[in-house]
This record gives C-alpha cells, structure tokens and sequence, in this order.
C-alpha cells in the first residue's frame, strides 16, 4: 500500500468517495477523474496507481452528480484493476473514518509522515490498518461438495463456509470450530490453498479444503439458511470467479 497523504491532483488521477461501502460513480457509472480545479475536498490520499494515475482517496463533499453504488456489486462491471483498486480504497476509507479521533485521549488523529498508520499530535499513539483473519473452507466428501448459504449472498448462490478467527485460536483451529458450528460436521485432512484481501471492510480470506470424515448436517440459523451435498457434475449457481470462494471450487473440480 502507497502512502501519500496531502497528495496535490493531477489530470486524469482517479477520484474514489465513499459512503457506508458504496462508491460514488458517475452517471455513465465509471470512477470519476480530475480533470480541473473544480473538484473541491478536503484531502486526497494517494494509495496506488493504475495506468500512471494516481488512486486518491477523497475526503469531503463529493462532486455533484455522483451516485453510489454497494462496493460489493462492482465485481462484474470494472476491470479487475478497477476492481481492486475500489476495493482497497474502501478499506482504507473504514480504516481512516473510523479512527478519526484518538482512542486514548480522543484527539483527532494525522497521518503518519513515514508509514502507512495514523498518529495522535497529543499522546503519539498510533494506529495502523486493521486487518481481520478469517477462514473459508471447501468441505469434501467423495464427488460431493458441502456448499451453503449466507443470508447475505445474491439469491440461489451457495459456496463454502467461513467464520472469523478468534482470539488465541490458530486458523485450522478457526476452521474446525466454524464447522462444527455452522453445521455439526467433523473435518480432516485440513490443507490450506490461498489467500485473497477481502476488504468489506477489512477482512483477509485463508482458503483451505478439509475431507468431512463424521456427522450430520445441522445447520445454525443464526449464521446460515441453508446447507447441502452436491455432486461436483450437478452444482447450484456459484460465487463469482473474482472470489476466493469460487476459486476453491474450480480447483477441486480441475483435480
């Protein structure tokens, strides 16, 4: 990650606003760009480049004309750099909206001249990016795969189960208490696969397989709705392939 507070615009640099993980798009819905000096903000905070131009993430009133989208929902309509660029931005903008005052001595933060972080005036303390580790599993049982479903997820999508990792708890040990939790099975053979920034707003996704080895599914509504076998030739409607959800998936069914 870039870091370039008080970053001056330049022609064609693109402009990201946020609001409630909705990005401001323009009415053809493509990111806005500077083009003069009648974009008015507060601050410009440069965290990447694309094609030469700078990513500023905007602080103040947005231009008008903009409407805002759910970040989540541009996967499919920008090119993959855009797409991460939108992504990124967003957990910046949670990270910095969010820790906007010092929580010691609620002083309004700064920005670090030297590294990406946020530093009090009056107490010195610091705060850096917040990341959240979570885990993702595909579960495995012959040709079958357990997929279920968030309330969450686009109508008829199912994918693999996932939960935070807890305090203390390593990541396989995360993985086995989300299973067992979520729907009442015993897994082994656990084997990690990779991993994928997942910034809704600040969420880093390990991926792992696991072989069900014993149980019964039952689910825990208070998590999902649904939860199921699937024959790997007979699959309902998938996350999409940008998601390392998906990603799982189509590496199990490639052998």
């Amino acid at each position: 990650m870039l870091h370039k507070p008080q970053t001056t615009p330049a022609l064609g640099d693109y402009l990201f606003f946020y609001k409630n993980n909705k990005i401001g798009l323009t009415s053809k819905n493509e990111l806005p760009v500077f083009k003069n000096s009648s974009h008015k903000f507060d601050k410009a905070y440069c965290f990447g480049y694309i094609h030469h131009h700078a990513c500023l993430l905007c602080e103040g009133e947005s231009p008008i004309g903009l409407h805002y989208s759910d970040v989540k929902l541009t996967d499919s309509s920008f090119p993959k750099e855009i797409y991460q660029a939108i992504a990124i931005g967003n957990h910046i903008h949670h990270w910095r909206s969010s820790h906007y005052y010092c929580g010691k001595c609620a002083s309004v933060m700064a920005d670090k001249a030297d590294e990406p972080a946020l530093i009090c005036p009056q107490c010195h303390h610091i705060i850096f990016p917040q990341i959240s580790p979570s885990v993702i599993v595909l579960i495995t049982r012959g040709d079958d795969l357990l997929l279920a479903r968030s309330p969450h997820f686009r109508p008829g999508v199912m994918s693999g189960l996932a939960g935070f990792v807890g305090m203390g708890e390593s990541a396989e040990q995360a993985l086995l208490r989300e299973v067992r939790e979520e729907v009442g099975l015993v897994v082994g053979n656990l084997r990690y696969v990779c991993s994928q920034p997942w910034p809704f707003p600040d969420v880093l996704m390990l991926g792992f397989t696991a072989e069900y080895e014993d149980g019964e599914i039952i689910i825990d509504n208070r998590e999902i709705e649904s939860a199921a076998w699937f024959n790997k030739y007979n699959l309902p409607e998938l996350p999409h392939k940008m998601s390392i959800a998906r990603h799982l998936i189509d590496v199990y069914l490639r052998g």
